[in-house]
C-alpha cells in the first residue's frame, strides 16, 4: 500500500505479501547473537553503568554529556571496557559513533562485520582514558 494524497492506493506490480517482512531477516540473519547469552549481558551492561557512574559517568565521546549507553566498537565475543565497549551519551551514540564517516559497515557479514574507523576508536580510547584513567575495570 501507498499513500497518496491522504489516502491508501495499492502499488502497481506489487504483492507486498510475497515478500519477506524487514523483521524476518533481522531474525534470520541473527543480530541478537552478537551479545551472546542475554541474561550474562544484561547483567554486564548493568555492572558497567554502575561503574561508570561512580566514576564520572560522562560519555567518552564529548566528555560532558552523561553517559546513558554503551557502544560496541566492533562486535567480538570478549567485551572490553576501553578496548571496544564504551560509555556514550545518546547523541553521540546515535550521530557519531554510527555516523558514516565513524561507523564501517560489511555487506559481507553485516551482524558480527560492522566495526568503528581506527581513528575513532583511538578518539573513544583517549577519551576512556581521560576519563577513567585510575579505575580498575
Amino acid at each position: 500500500m501507498a499513500r497518496t494524497n491522504r489516502t491508501r492506493t495499492q502499488r502497481e506490480g506489487s504483492d507486498f505479501t510475497a515478500r519477506k517482512s524487514r523483521l524476518s531477516r533481522f531474525r534470520q540473519l541473527g543480530w541478537n547473537a552478537r551479545y551472546g547469552d542475554i541474561k550474562k549481558y544484561k547483567k554486564k551492561v548493568a555492572i558497567a553503568h554502575k561503574q561508570h557512574r561512580q566514576a564520572h559517568s560522562k560519555c567518552c565521546c564529548c566528555l560532558r554529556a552523561e553517559a546513558t549507553q554503551m557502544h560496541h566498537t566492533e562486535y567480538t565475543k570478549n567485551d572490553k571496557f576501553g578496548i571496544n565497549w564504551f560509555p556514550l551519551c545518546e547523541k553521540c551514540h546515535h550521530e557519531v559513533a554510527h555516523s558514516p564517516n565513524n561507523w564501517i559497515k560489511s555487506r559481507t557479514n553485516p551482524v558480527w562485520g560492522n566495526r568503528n574507523t581506527e581513528e575513532y576508536i583511538k578518539r573513544l580510547q583517549l577519551g576512556f582514558e581521560l576519563l577513567y584513567g585510575g579505575i580498575v575495570w
